[in-house]
């Protein structure tokens, strides 16, 4: 596979970028249908809601460390990453046809457990695989391209959800709502999580960079936290996670209910997710031009002076709404890709330094750390309209619309600036991260001389 400074092919590439597009089929649409219909359709308290789906994504604070800690202590004919992967598909498919297509009567406790079990699953495929992500190059841009091309099958995911129930919904009279949109994108996700991940996993090698993991998982864990390269960088990308997860979690209600155009929340959307995968190759020329670092705050500073004019929409304007989320969309391109590309880099640094695979756990605190984050959305988003008297049950006033209003256009922009503030003291550019292995090497080479050297001695003596 890649060394420094060698590119991936194509084939790679797209092999590579396989699984994230299935992954993305299960998971959008728990933030973006779910809250939705099991409170509209199916009856469930809207503050409920957000506390039960808190609840599941904090529950992965034991198996994500468990996970990348077992993936990177796994030694297999078939490889380290690739097995995990295997087996998390069969629970994901299940637990996703039991969430978006339920049958009968539900409850609190439903929607919790499937929903815990379906994050589960999502663990056991997305550590083992972001940590493989991460081993398959060496050089500072080429990890870019990687992430940049995962996260367009990502983007294609995400334009899926939506585009295929729009579709069918003009051609067949089925998917122009919520509940209707879950049948068919979980039908989906039941064909193609098997099929992409078994590609992926057939056809693309893993690369070995390093021996298996040795160290206690709590040293590691000691190390990470003493990391302050990736302490910054998780710090911005769980606030850009709590902002983006907010906007996600409050669109369709948004659409719905304070701009009157819920038969045009999906076209929207599509417009946003395409336009996320148009932006995707400028954030990733851009950053080889300006560096990771600084590209990623400009798209968030884009972002956050963007957001807050959904304050100025009267009900029924879907230009300047549709632009208003073209743009916030392009803006957010960048996100994922270039912090994903940044976690490579200092997982690179971090490995070199301890001489083991530890991306498998760096991979589970960023994981743990994201669900944590993306919870607290949910569980604060949607609380907090209930304690403003929101309910899509109910007919709602001005003031709760205007709570409605206020929360999209003004959370998310403040998580945006403290993201940027954050994010600026993230150290590792291209030259800093030659020198460390440069440092690395030298350290390398004295380690092995060390042995000859001292039988020499003894010789002479």
């Amino acid at each position: 596979m890649s060394q420094t400074g060698t590119a991936l092919s194509r084939t790679q590439l797209m092999l590579f970028g396989l699984p994230e597009f299935a992954m993305y089929l299960a998971v959008i649409p728990m933030s973006l249908y779910l809250p939705f219909f099991y409170s509209r359709d199916l009856g469930l308290s809207i503050t409920d809601i957000g506390l039960l789906l808190m609840v599941a994504r904090i529950s992965d604070v034991i198996t994500d460390p468990l996970i990348g800690a077992l993936s990177d202590r796994t030694s297999t004919r078939l490889g380290r990453r690739k097995p995990w992967m295997l087996a998390g598909v069969p629970l994901m498919m299940l637990s996703a046809y039991q969430l978006f297509s339920p049958s009968g009567a539900v409850s609190n406790s439903y929607l919790l457990i499937w929903s815990v079990l379906l994050w589960f699953g999502w663990t056991m495929i997305n550590i083992p695989y972001y940590a493989w992500g991460a081993e398959l190059s060496d050089d500072f841009d080429e990890r870019t391209r990687i992430t940049g091309w995962r996260q367009a099958f990502g983007f294609a995911g995400n334009i899926s959800v939506l585009l295929v129930p729009v579709a069918a919904s003009q051609l067949f009279g089925y998917g122009g709502v919520a509940s209707e949109a879950l049948v068919i994108i979980g039908g989906m996700a039941l064909v193609l999580l098997p099929t992409l991940i078994g590609v992926t996993v057939w056809r693309l090698p893993e690369r070995a960079v390093a021996p298996p993991a040795r160290q206690p998982i709590l040293r590691n864990l000691k190390a990470m936290l003493s990391n302050g390269s990736f302490l910054v960088l998780f710090a911005g990308f769980t606030l850009m996670s709590l902002g983006t997860t907010m906007i996600g979690t409050l669109f369709m209600l948004f659409t719905t209910f304070a701009m009157d155009l819920e038969r045009q929340a999906q076209p929207i959307l599509l417009s946003y997710f395409a336009v996320n995968i148009i932006g995707l190759p400028f954030w990733v020329w851009l950053s080889g031009r300006i560096g990771k670092r600084e590209a990623w705050m400009t798209g968030t500073l884009v972002m956050a002076l963007t957001t807050p004019l959904y304050l100025t929409l009267a009900p029924g304007e879907i230009v300047p709404f549709v632009i208003m989320t073209a743009i916030i969309g392009f803006a957010g391109g960048n996100f994922i890709a270039l912090s994903l590309s940044m976690k490579a880099d200092v997982i690179d640094v971090a490995t070199r330094r301890r001489g083991e695979s530890i991306a498998g756990a760096y991979m589970a605190v960023w994981s743990l750390g994201s669900k944590t984050t993306q919870a607290l959305a949910l569980g604060i988003a949607l609380p907090l309209l209930g304690v403003f008297g929101f309910d899509p049950r109910a007919q709602n006033g001005p003031d709760e619309i205007a709570a409605l209003r206020y929360a999209i256009a003004l959370l998310p922009p403040a998580c945006y600036v403290l993201a940027i503030l954050v994010i600026y003291r993230y150290p590792i550019t291209r030259p800093r991260l030659d020198r460390l292995r440069a440092a690395f090497d030298r350290r390398d080479r004295r380690r092995a001389t060390r042995p000859v050297s001292s039988a020499a001695s003894q010789l002479r003596g």
